[in-house]
């Protein structure tokens, strides 16, 4: 993942780098440290000795929020975004479906088509299918 920018906790949290073709290395003495990765305004976080393991990984999962009416059935060009300090934009439905790679998190969603919205908070961690269910014929 590009784009992403790292973290080390050492007494404060201190720049690491800016992640290219999904990595940034700097040189720490072997210790234990804290880690934060932030990709699309999502942070996770992790602990880990170098000194045992250099390598630090932080995977992304493919989301998928599907959107359905009343009916079961697909709705689409609803406008989905999802809250990580404000709202951004995740994309519009296809066949009932948008995706993005994120970091995974407890997030709020929130699908709307005209005036109508549907907010779900889900932990990616635990399912990246996100089903949203919009009150709207189609």
């Amino acid at each position: 993942m590009d784009t992403g920018t790292v973290q080390y906790y050492s007494g404060a949290w201190r720049t690491f780098g800016t992640t290219s073709n999904g990595q940034v290395s700097k040189e720490l003495l072997p210790n234990s440290y804290q880690f934060s990765m932030t990709y699309a305004y999502v942070s996770n976080n992790k602990t880990q000795d170098v000194g045992s393991n250099n390598t630090v990984a932080f995977s992304t999962v493919l989301a998928t929020v599907n959107v359905i009416n009343a009916q079961n059935n697909p709705v689409n060009n609803a406008v989905v975004s999802y809250y990580s300090g404000a709202w951004r934009q995740f994309g519009n439905t296809v066949n009932g479906n948008a995706t993005k790679e994120l970091l995974p998190a407890n997030l709020q969603f929130r699908a709307q088509l005209g005036s109508v919205s549907q907010n779900k908070t889900q932990d990616l961690s635990t399912n990246p299918l996100v089903v949203i269910t919009l009150n709207v014929g189609q």
